[in-house]
C-alpha cells in the first residue's frame, strides 16, 4: 500500500495548479459581467484553453469546459503514482456510455456526440462488448448490470429500469474500489455519494407516491443511512423524514427537502448536497501529503467546472446576476 509521502511530488504538482482554481469573488465576478463574452474571458484568463474550440465563439464554451475537465484526469494519472485510483470517479462515465448505448439500442439510436472518450474502459471498446454482447472484460457488477438491463427491459419494454440499474451498479462499483484502495477519506467521500443518491431517490419515490418495492428498485446499499431508515418513513409524511434526517450528518440538506416538498424542484437540494461533498473533501487543504489533496483537488475542480456552466447558461438566456448567483455551488478555495 501507497503511503502520504509516496505522493510528494503529485501534491507539489497539484498545490501550484490549485492557485489557479476561482475563488468565490472570480466565480460571482462571471455573473456580474455584463455580457455572456465578458463571462468567458474570466473562465479563458483562469486557464481554460481547448485545441478544438474556438475560444471567441460563445457556443463552443461547453467544448471548452468539457475539455478542461478531460485535462484534469489526464495531470492527475500522469503525477499520481496509482493513477488507477481515480477509476473510481470515472466509472460515472463508463455508466453513462452504457446508458446511452443500451437506451439507443433499445429505441432509434444515439447521438454519438453525448458519448464520453474518459471512461476507464475505452469507448469502441465498449461498444463493441455491447454489441456482440461479450461482457467478460467488463467488472463484475457492471456485467451484471447490463444483463440485467437487458434482461428487465426485454420483459417490460420500460427503458425507465435501465437509469435505476445501472445508476445502483454505479455507485456500488465506486464504493467497491473506495474500499479495495483502502483509503478512509476515499470511503467516506463514497458513503456520502451514496447516501445523497439514496435521499434523491426516496424524495423522488414519495412525491410519485410509490411504494418501497419500487425505491428498493434504485437503493444503493453501502451509505451510513441504511434500508430500515428509509422504510421507516415510507408511509409517512415528508415533514417526518426531514425531522429524522436532522439527527443525523445530513441536517444541512433539510432547507432542500421542505423547497423539493413545496416546489417539486431538486435544484436546491443538489445545490445543498453539492456544498456538503464540497465541505467534506475541503478538509485535503490542510493536508501535507497523501491521496487526499489530489481527489479534493479533482472534486474543486469538477465543481468549478459547474459554476462556470451554470453562469455562461445563465448568461446566454439573459438571466439576472442575483438569480445566477443563487445556483451557484460554494468555492474549493
Amino acid at each position: 500500500m501507497l503511503q502520504d509521502t509516496d505522493y510528494a511530488y503529485a501534491v507539489a504538482r497539484i498545490r501550484a495548479v490549485e492557485k489557479k482554481l476561482l475563488n468565490r469573488n472570480g466565480i460571482e465576478r462571471m455573473a456580474e459581467a455584463k455580457s455572456p463574452e465578458e463571462a468567458l474571458k474570466i473562465v479563458l484568463d483562469a486557464g481554460y484553453e481547448s485545441a478544438g474550440a474556438d475560444a471567441s465563439n460563445l457556443f463552443e464554451y461547453e467544448k471548452l469546459l468539457k475539455d478542461e475537465q478531460r485535462k484534469v484526469y489526464i495531470l492527475l494519472k500522469e503525477t499520481a503514482p496509482d493513477p488507477t485510483v481515480f477509476d473510481m470517479f470515472l466509472l460515472r462515465e463508463d455508466y453513462h456510455n452504457i446508458k446511452v448505448i443500451l437506451k439507443g439500442e433499445f429505441s432509434d439510436g444515439y447521438d454519438d456526440s453525448i458519448l464520453s472518450g474518459s471512461g476507464t474502459i475505452p469507448l469502441n471498446r465498449l461498444k463493441i462488448m455491447l454489441k456482440e454482447r461479450n461482457f467478460s472484460d467488463m467488472p463484475s457488477t457492471m456485467r451484471k448490470a447490463v444483463e440485467e438491463c437487458t434482461d428487465v427491459f426485454n420483459r417490460t419494454g420500460d427503458p425507465q429500469i435501465i437509469d435505476f440499474i445501472l445508476d445502483r451498479a454505479y455507485f456500488m462499483q465506486m464504493k467497491e474500489l473506495a474500499l479495495k484502495i483502502g483509503n478512509v477519506f476515499l470511503t467516506g467521500l463514497a458513503v456520502i455519494l451514496i447516501d445523497i443518491v439514496n435521499i434523491k431517490s426516496f424524495l423522488r419515490v414519495k412525491r410519485l407516491g410509490r411504494a418501497w418495492d419500487f425505491l428498493g428498485k434504485a437503493f444503493v446499499p453501502g451509505g451510513s443511512l441504511d434500508e430500515r431508515f428509509f422504510k421507516e418513513h415510507m408511509d409517512e409524511p415528508i415533514e417526518n423524514f426531514e425531522g429524522a434526517l436532522g439527527c443525523k450528518p445530513y441536517s444541512k440538506l433539510g432547507e432542500g427537502i421542505e423547497n423539493f416538498k413545496n416546489t417539486g424542484s431538486m435544484s436546491k437540494f443538489e445545490k445543498l448536497a453539492d456544498n456538503y461533498v464540497l465541505s467534506y473533501v475541503r478538509k485535503a487543504l490542510f493536508k501535507p501529503m497523501g491521496l487526499e489533496p489530489l481527489v479534493g483537488y479533482l472534486v474543486g475542480k469538477e465543481n468549478e467546472i459547474k459554476n462556470a456552466r451554470i453562469v455562461m447558461v445563465g448568461k446566454m438566456n439573459g438571466i439576472s446576476a442575483d438569480a445566477i448567483k443563487e445556483r451557484l455551488r460554494d468555492t474549493y478555495v
